[in-house]
């Protein structure tokens, strides 16, 4: 079988004849020869079945692991069969962000759905449309907050640090510094945050529940923020709200997170969405699209973007926000996740992932793996590994189970979602007693 090649010579000289050009160089010459890179020397072309077979090749090299104990922000959970049914059909993969919006009423009317859900899961006001990841929201969550009077974020850690280090890309370019706040025994420490000098501080951020898996004193940490000028972000995991008061019942100003765990697998770490939802009072400030609904001049319903024009999203550094594509799709596969589980669904996964987690955590402290810390804890948790975090994840692996993280020599950070197991749980624990 012969290589495909997208243009036949006659076809490329006949374009070139048009353009009054010689050759394919003449098109690029205004690029200094300084920055090309020169001939790529790439092999030739193959067939499909030959291509298909490199790749298969390669595939096979991957780990595959029959049972996950990690999260760490990226959540194994199950995704029911009408998730990937609907989100493939034809007419959601191959619509675009809506520049031309009004004629887009399809993806209109789906991003207000997942809209809709989102400010039900968060109890806020009013949602955007969505953001790349959950980091990237709460950086842009900061820089919705940040005035030239008050320029200081409050960042606790216990938060990821790989959330830290996105804030730290995003907002010191904007003259936005961050402050990090010290824990105690993995939780915010009130005290401490409420003897912060909060006169140039812009925002609080907070887990919920935090990088460890421990669920925080929201409501306290919101009166601190709000007694010292400043607002509240809470990044949230979206399953615990299926159990936990909403970042709105707690008085946060803008709920933040990565909506991964509704319906988007884990896929090598992305695409995932972030989502964003703020209180009414925030609305203007609120970057990206947003979608309304309305009624066109026959009366009939009708969805708009509203409150920014669509230039406002390409206008580079004088945009609030650099946000242009909008995530439709992942966004699109979250909304019919929640459609499908509804509330009582999304209730019962919530709790699956507790008891899960919390019957893990009782077996590892059966067999001596203690707690790292006392609060209360959603599907996360840290345990000591008495210095063998390296010898049972090796353990593990070697049987198809990915350990909890490592967070250093003598501890990890674990996890169980709904979908481990007892019996898979009772064989890791089994391997990692053999371990000590």
């Amino acid at each position: 079988m012969s290589g495909y090649v997208s243009h036949t010579k006659a076809e490329i000289e006949e374009m070139l004849s048009l353009l009054g050009v010689s050759d394919a160089g003449e098109l690029f010459r205004s690029i200094d020869d300084s920055i090309k890179i020169g001939p790529l020397n790439l092999e030739g072309g193959k067939s499909q079945q030959e291509v298909f077979s490199r790749l298969l090749s390669l595939a096979e090299k991957n780990k595959a692991y029959k049972t996950m104990l990690r999260g760490a922000g990226s959540y194994d959970h199950f995704i029911p069969s009408v998730v990937k049914s609907l989100a493939s059909r034809s007419e959601f993969l191959t619509a675009y962000t809506p520049y031309q919006a009004e004629i887009s009423q399809g993806i209109l009317q789906a991003i207000f759905e997942y809209q809709t859900y989102i400010t039900l899961l968060t109890g806020m006001d009013v949602s955007n449309a969505s953001h790349y990841s959950g980091f990237t929201a709460a950086a842009e969550a900061a820089l919705m907050t940040n005035s030239a009077q008050r320029d200081t974020l409050i960042f606790p850690d216990n938060l990821n640090p790989d959330l830290y280090k996105v804030l730290k890309t995003y907002l010191e370019p904007r003259g936005v510094k961050i402050t990090l706040l010290p824990t105690k025994d993995g939780l915010i420490d009130l005290d401490t945050l409420k003897n912060m000098d909060g006169s140039g501080v812009c925002a609080v951020i907070i887990g919920q529940p935090n990088y460890f898996g421990l669920i925080e004193d929201m409501e306290a940490v919101a009166n601190a923020a709000h007694a010292m000028g400043a607002k509240l972000i809470a990044y949230v995991n979206p399953t615990a709200m299926g159990l936990l008061k909403t970042p709105g019942e707690c008085g946060a100003d803008i709920a933040v997170g990565d909506a991964q765990p509704l319906g988007l697998p884990l896929n090598f770490g992305g695409p995932y969405v972030g989502f964003m939802a703020c209180k009414a009072a925030d609305v203007r400030k609120l970057p990206g699209r947003i979608v309304g609904e309305t009624t066109d001049r026959d009366g009939n319903k009708a969805y708009v973007l509203t409150l920014q024009a669509r230039e406002q999203h390409i206008r580079r550094e004088r945009a609030s926000s650099n946000i242009c594509s909008n995530q439709a799709h992942c966004a699109l596969t979250v909304t019919i996740y929640l459609a499908a589980m509804g509330s009582k669904g999304l209730r019962a996964v919530a709790q699956s992932c507790v008891d899960n987690a919390h019957y893990l955590s009782d077996c590892l402290e059966s067999i001596g793996l203690k707690r790292k810390h006392n609060g209360e804890f959603f599907h996360e948790f840290v345990t000591l590994t008495n210095g063998k975090s390296d010898v049972i994840e090796k353990a593990l692996s070697e049987k198809g189970i990915l350990s909890g993280l490592k967070i250093s020599d003598n501890e990890m950070l674990w996890c169980a979602t709904e979908k481990a197991s007892k019996k898979s749980i009772d064989e890791a624990v089994e391997i990692i007693k053999a371990c000590l």
